[in-house]
């Protein structure tokens, strides 16, 4: 890496900070007065709900990569022309191309150092954010976990391993004690278990085993309706988010999801955006280059963090639209993900041309 690519790095890692600095703590208050309504069920408090969003600042900063690699490297590239640094930079002979590879250099640095976040820094800490959450607001009697659920409720522990689209589980153990003796009194196992109505489950193919001192009586049945063990608010609370888990983990679960003949369009979607999201830098960084160079160049730092912003909501906008239309009309969740991208790069380099 030569001087002028440490230089360079340096401006826009200046300005990137910045972005996260002030973006961050803004989405996080954000979503914290949204769990106001929250604090005060069950155990769960205030301190709680700060340690929640705490554990959860990794995942957000994962949402506003494009829209910070865009607004940093025209803050830092747009700070160095303000100075007439670049200026100087290309009177000496250093050409725009050298320039934007020197910044393409940075951002690939800036990829990596996300990639670890993506992988092993944010799951890990939005389950166990999960975890704290839905144990403290159900007074400890509901524990989510990254291999399954489980509840208890007097003397059964209940163990939610899978759950599918809408109100249907899947691979259910529930184990009853003897509240007398501390001995196991009844398990069962179900495939699958189905919401009748708010008082009652369906459970099919089920397997029951009775313990009578020594003996164990174990019958089959295909279904067997039974009590509900589980209110609305712990459904919700139970469910993790897509997003909670990193691109091996999505990328495994839809291999589970295919091998279970179990609709996994939502979840190839979200392994796509996070599989393209280098290209998506990459294009966020080669779109802030008209903001800095050619007719743009004499612009004011307001007028440059103005229309930086307004081309990153542009891209999320699109994203998401593109995302949820493919999703309605079941369209290949590659192309969804890579229309985004591809425009703004037309976009960008129509620009660029016009700026030169």
């Amino acid at each position: 890496m030569t001087i002028l690519d440490r230089y360079i790095g340096l401006a826009l890692a200046r300005s990137t900070l910045l972005v996260i600095l002030i973006l961050l703590p803004l989405l996080t208050l954000l979503d914290l007065v949204r769990q106001l309504d929250e604090i005060g069920t069950g155990n769960y408090g205030l301190g709680d709900a700060l340690i929640y969003e705490a554990f959860l600042m990794p995942s957000y900063l994962l949402s506003l990569v494009p829209f910070t690699a865009l607004l940093g490297t025209s803050m830092g590239l747009g700070g160095l022309a303000q100075t007439n640094e670049l200026t100087a930079m290309q009177a000496s002979g250093i050409s725009i191309q050298r320039i934007g590879l020197s910044t393409l250099k940075s951002g690939t640095l800036f990829i990596v150092f996300i990639f670890i976040i993506m992988e092993w820094v944010a799951p890990p800490l939005h389950q166990q954010a999960i975890q704290r959450q839905s144990l403290a607001l159900s007074g400890g009697e509901l524990l989510v976990e990254k291999n399954g659920t489980w509840i208890h409720q007097g003397d059964r522990f209940i163990n939610i391993r899978n759950r599918h689209e809408g109100s249907t589980l899947a691979d259910i153990h529930i184990f009853e004690f003897d509240p007398d003796n501390p001995q196991l009194k009844l398990y069962l196992h179900a495939d699958q278990v189905e919401m009748k109505n708010q008082q009652q489950w369906l459970y099919k193919d089920v397997i029951v085993k009775s313990y009578q001192g020594r003996n164990v009586v174990t019958r089959n049945e295909t279904e067997r309706t039974q009590e509900s063990f589980l209110t609305e608010r712990q459904l919700r609370v139970m469910e993790q988010p897509i997003n909670s888990l990193s691109p091996t983990g999505l990328y495994h679960y839809i291999e589970y999801l295919r091998a279970s003949e179990q609709a996994s369009e939502r979840f190839e979607m979200v392994f796509w955006q996070k599989a393209t999201f280098p290209l998506a830098v990459i294009i966020m960084m080669l779109c802030s280059f008209p903001f800095v160079f050619g007719s743009l160049r004499s612009s004011s730092a307001g007028r440059r963090i103005v229309l930086a912003t307004v081309t990153g909501f542009a891209f999320h906008l699109l994203s998401q639209s593109s995302a949820n239309l493919g999703l309605m009309l079941d369209i290949n969740p590659v192309l969804t993900t890579l229309v985004p991208i591809i425009v703004f790069l037309l976009l960008g380099a129509a620009l660029m041309r016009r700026a030169f």
